[in-house]
This record gives C-alpha cells, sequence and structure tokens, in this order.
C-alpha cells in the first residue's frame, strides 16, 4: 500500500475520543507561548498544540521525542491530534524541551485541574458518600517482629534462671561481640492493646 494511502486512512478512535474534551482556548489563554527561530525560520506553535503533544507521548508511551518527531512525520492522526497543518509543521526537539521547561510541573497540574474540572461539569456523576478513615491518631499493634520487641523476661515463665549465652573470645583477630541472648526462647505469647 502506497504511504500517502495509507496515512489517508490512518485512523485513532482513542485520540479522536479525547481530542474535545482537551480546552484549546482556555489552555492558550493561561499559558501564552512565544515563537521560536530555529534554523533561520519563525515557527509559532500555541501551548495547546505542544501540551497535546506530551499528552500524545504519555498516552501512546513513545519514551523521547526523537520518537515522536518520527511519529508525527508517518501518521497523520497524531498530527491532526496535535492540530498541525502538515509534515513540516511539526516542532522539533528544542521546541519540544524548552515547551517542557517553561510549563513545569506546576503548570502540568494547572492544566489537569482545569480538564478535570471541564469533565465533572460534563459528565453527570451519582452522589456517592465516601468516608476515609484517618488512621493517624490510632496505636498500631505492633512495630517491626513482634518477638524482637516484646519483653521477654516478663513475659517468659522458665523454672530458675535460664543462663544468658556467652561468646567465646577469637583467638588472633578481633571480632565484634554480639549482645548475650537467652537459650530458652520458644513461643512467647504477644499481646497488644
Amino acid at each position: 500500500m502506497n504511504k500517502d494511502i495509507k496515512q489517508r486512512f490512518d485512523v485513532d478512535p482513542i485520540l479522536e475520543k479525547i481530542s474535545p474534551h482537551i480546552p484549546d482556548d482556555e489552555i492558550d489563554f493561561l499559558f501564552p507561548f512565544r515563537n521560536f527561530d530555529t534554523q533561520g525560520r519563525l515557527r509559532a506553535f500555541k501551548t495547546s498544540q505542544l501540551y497535546r503533544a506530551h499528552i500524545l507521548a504519555m498516552i501512546k508511551e513513545i519514551t523521547s521525542f526523537n520518537k515522536l518527531r518520527a511519529e508525527f512525520k508517518s501518521r497523520r492522526s497524531f498530527r491532526d491530534f496535535c492540530r498541525f497543518k502538515n509534515k513540516g509543521l511539526t516542532p522539533t526537539n528544542r521546541i519540544l524541551s524548552e515547551f517542557r521547561g517553561y510549563l513545569k510541573p506546576s503548570g502540568f497540574e494547572e492544566i489537569t485541574r482545569l480538564i478535570t474540572l471541564i469533565f465533572l461539569h460534563t459528565v453527570k456523576l451519582p452522589v456517592i458518600k465516601v468516608a476515609v478513615p484517618d488512621a493517624t491518631d490510632m496505636p498500631a499493634n505492633c512495630s517491626g517482629f513482634s518477638k524482637k520487641n516484646a519483653n521477654a523476661l516478663d513475659s517468659v515463665t522458665a523454672p530458675g534462671n535460664i543462663p544468658p549465652k556467652e561468646q567465646r573470645k577469637a583467638e588472633g583477630a578481633k571480632r565484634a561481640a554480639k549482645a548475650p541472648t537467652l537459650w530458652g526462647i520458644r513461643s512467647i505469647p504477644y499481646a497488644s492493646g
């Protein structure tokens, strides 16, 4: 199949469903973006177009701007989603990188909030009450290993004293001494609360 014919029938239903819900005018108003002078040509891209390119990279899991530019050249549905006129009027890697630096995470969060508000106003959601308990004031049952943190001498009923295990000193090289342990610990009941 010819490449031009293949591009003519290139349709992506996911992008077609998402595209009307991105508020281009509001994004362009909130974040006006400057023109670019690349290799002697003046290129003007709107903030909404470059934002759509970033959304496209995330949705389609495109890992680099080089791959994204190659996809713009070969996939008409990607160019239509980002509202680029033709193959020649797509942003360069530098433009995409500078845009990401210009918008910063706070700008992306602001646009996400805007899209979420628009979505919540268009889609009717049922009224649901959700209770989320806050567990910060509740005491924890235990922390770490129960036998490690249990007070063993108060809980164990053993006949007589249990001699602590002693470490013999190694001859020659000195080793770090370990804490003495008890021989008679088997099963210690641990209760919390």
